[in-house]
């Protein structure tokens, strides 16, 4: 039997002089996995569903571009957003989270489960989640985990917190979305059997429920995440495959793949069966884990003998695409003995592959200002497509110089930190950027500017790295997905010295050429020991920030189609860039395609008489104008074939600044006629 109680502790070492440093210990820990419920009476899955939080995800995972954009639009567009928390552990308030972050939490499930080739539609229950919120609140309260047991000292005990504690997966320094990847990550010499993930990829589930709470003080964050509805031992829906996997066959995301591998098949026996595994075709050796039922489908579970699936092992990956083939023998079921064989191939998701294929556009080169000028993109392959965004942006000159007198004019720093980010550097004269960990969490310089780069251009900048540890690591780096991820193009890590000189760093962007680019300088900081001093000498300075030979995109507007084609009507006579990009599943944007630079040209001023009409005394006619004219003259005759004279006294009223106008002149003669002409 196992045990249902862990307890994690934080340390955290303040530094009193520059000789000492902090040391922080944060690891977040799970406990045992839920086991089978025994009645399902009172489960959630019954009757009408409070609302779909998100639904219906599918991939294809046999297509290594489809599950990329699966990975980079849908999983991390549920990160990193702020649960908006109103729980106050100190007081034993449950409290509620935002709609939002609950959200995202759903989200994530279902994107494990559609990778995993299940369906992908689970809802939350309200009912549930409020329990889940009072069961989260008591494990990050006591800082212990526990379904069931004698719960004498637990402050915040209650029956709603009691109840959910025994159905649902729990996590201590984790919520949300991550909380989710732990379970499917389901490190930890206790959860051998992998019964969170299983729980989270039990075919049969339909309604789940959520509650979280976040670090306060010295409570650290907490989830509990509800994992039996009515439909457990239920019929089992149609999956991918007739076994579910982590990670499942075919292309998989590095980033979500662990130490520890598992193949489950309903009623199966797997007690004697065995496991290969080869890396390229190079045998693996591999560790049986102890074979347990009881956590959602009969599973095997085994890792790579080379890693500790017991702490928080990464799983490694070599920078290309690697493929792992797996052979699982003697596996008893109720039409006799069977072998399964199936390939998993490991992948970047940030590196597009052969598959990729950009949207490119078609239109007119110099379209008309003001003018309905018609461009189309090729329409993507992915089923998953349900429209399209179309992206305008002003292209102008990116050249910048920034010596940090102007303070943050060119910049964004967050979080805020405690301190001056401008201030006098440690050597030399003027001033510099100032990034230090007060408080101990990365501090991002991101720069303003939205880069367009071309082949040549490149950043410039100063760089001085004080007193910093191996923890403290100075990165520069960019994205070109808005922000959703970052590479580095720059990495020095601290020695526990200080350099004694500024040092000029050149790093291209060319590798960036015809993207969107963003850049940002992070002194980042996960765990470990640090220098928390805020003294010129301790952290990263920099100073002289340059970029070259780049344009810099402004004004972006972005325009939704249902379908390929965009019609574009530049108010200006000046340089646009024109970029598509697919959306999947309604809501998530996928890579922006090809860019197509144009120039707006002013077209053939033309002017269209749209009504006159005499009321009184008066004569109001009205006018449209295409193309651009500085200023107008009403011209009028009282005989064909006569002179046209200029209405000196009629009065030029604005209908739509730009495109509509009205001259309102006194009545005359019988017959009259009119024109407008523009000089």
């Amino acid at each position: 039997m196992k045990t249902c109680a862990f307890k994690i502790f934080l340390t955290i070492l303040s530094a009193l002089t520059l000789s000492l440093r902090a040391e922080v210990n944060v690891a977040g820990i799970l406990g045992d996995a839920p086991s089978a419920p025994a009645d399902l009476s009172g489960l959630p899955g019954t009757g009408p569903h409070p609302k779909i939080v998100t639904g219906g995800f599918s991939v294809n995972t046999s297509s290594r571009e489809q599950v990329r954009e699966f990975y980079n639009a849908v999983y991390i567009s549920s990160a990193g957003v702020p649960m908006n928390s109103t729980a106050v552990t100190a007081t034993c308030l449950p409290g509620t989270n935002s709609p939002t972050f609950v959200n995202v939490t759903a989200r994530r499930i279902n994107w494990f489960r559609a990778l995993a080739g299940l369906p992908a539609a689970v809802t939350f229950n309200d009912a549930e989640s409020t329990k889940d919120q009072a069961a989260a609140l008591m494990m990050s309260e006591h800082n212990a985990l526990q379904h069931v047991g004698t719960w004498t000292g637990w402050n915040c005990f209650s029956s709603d917190g009691t109840n959910a504690s025994a159905n649902s997966n729990l996590a201590l320094g984790n919520a949300g979305p991550d909380a989710i990847t732990a379970y499917i990550w389901d490190f930890g010499a206790n959860n051998y059997e992998v019964g969170h993930r299983r729980w989270i990829l039990y075919p049969q589930t339909q309604v789940m429920g959520t509650g979280d709470v976040p670090v306060q003080g010295t409570y650290n964050s907490a989830n509990a995440t509800w994992v039996f509805d009515g439909n457990y031992g239920g019929p089992r829906p149609a999956t991918r495959t007739s076994y579910v996997t982590w990670p499942p066959a075919g292309y998989v995301p590095y980033q979500v793949v662990y130490p520890q591998w598992s193949f489950a098949l309903s009623n199966a026996d797997l007690s004697t069966s065995t496991i290969t595994m080869a890396s390229n075709g190079v045998p693996v050796t591999i560790t049986k884990q102890s074979y347990l039922t009881g956590f959602g489908e009969n599973t095997l579970v085994w890792y790579p003998s080379s890693l500790d699936p017991t702490t928080g092992t990464l799983f490694p990956f070599s920078g290309t695409d690697t493929v792992y083939s797996i052979t699982v023998s003697n596996v008893i079921t109720s039409s006799g003995i069977k072998n399964y064989a199936y390939t998993v191939t490991l992948f970047d998701p940030s590196v597009a592959g052969a598959d990729y294929a950009p949207l490119l556009i078609s239109g007119p080169i110099q379209p008309t200002v003001n003018g309905s000028n018609l461009y189309s993109c090729t329409a993507s392959t992915n089923p998953a497509i349900t429209g399209y965004q179309w992206l305008v942006s002003q292209a102008t000159n990116g050249y910048l110089v920034d010596n940090a007198l102007n303070g943050l004019a060119n910049f964004t720093i967050s979080p805020a930190p405690t301190y001056s980010i401008i201030t006098n550097p440690p050597v030399g004269s003027g001033n510099c950027f100032h990034l230090a960990h007060s408080p101990a969490v990365p501090q991002l310089l991101q720069l303003n500017e939205v880069l367009f780069p071309t082949n040549t251009t490149a950043l410039y900048f100063k760089s001085y790295l004080g007193f910093a540890t191996a923890s403290q690591i100075a990165r520069v780096q960019v994205s070109t997905d808005g922000g959703s991820s970052w590479q580095d193009i720059y990495a020095q890590p601290g020695n526990s010295s200080s350099e004694s000189v500024f040092t000029q760093r050149i790093l291209s962007l060319a590798s960036y050429a015809g993207k969107n680019t963003l850049v940002r300088f992070n002194y980042d900081f996960s765990t470990g020991s640090y220098y928390p001093q805020t003294t010129p000498t301790v952290g990263w300075c920099l100073e002289n920030v340059v970029v070259t030979n780049s344009l810099q995109l402004i004004n972006q507007v972005t325009n939704a189609t249902a379908a390929t084609n965009f019609v574009f009507s530049p108010a200006q006579a000046t340089s646009y860039l024109l970029q598509a990009r697919g959306v999947i599943f309604t809501e998530f944007p996928t890579d922006i395609g090809t860019a197509k630079q144009v120039s707006a040209i002013a077209g053939a001023t033309q002017i269209t008489l749209n009504s006159l009409t005499v009321t009184g005394s008066q004569v109001k006619i009205n006018f449209s104008l295409s193309g651009t004219a500085p200023s107008f003259h009403l011209l009028q005759q009282n005989q064909i074939g006569t002179p046209w004279t200029t209405n000196g006294t009629a009065v030029l009223t604005t209908n739509i600044p730009g495109s509509s106008f009205q001259f309102t002149t006194t009545n005359g003669p019988v017959m009259r006629f009119y024109r407008v002409q523009t000089p």
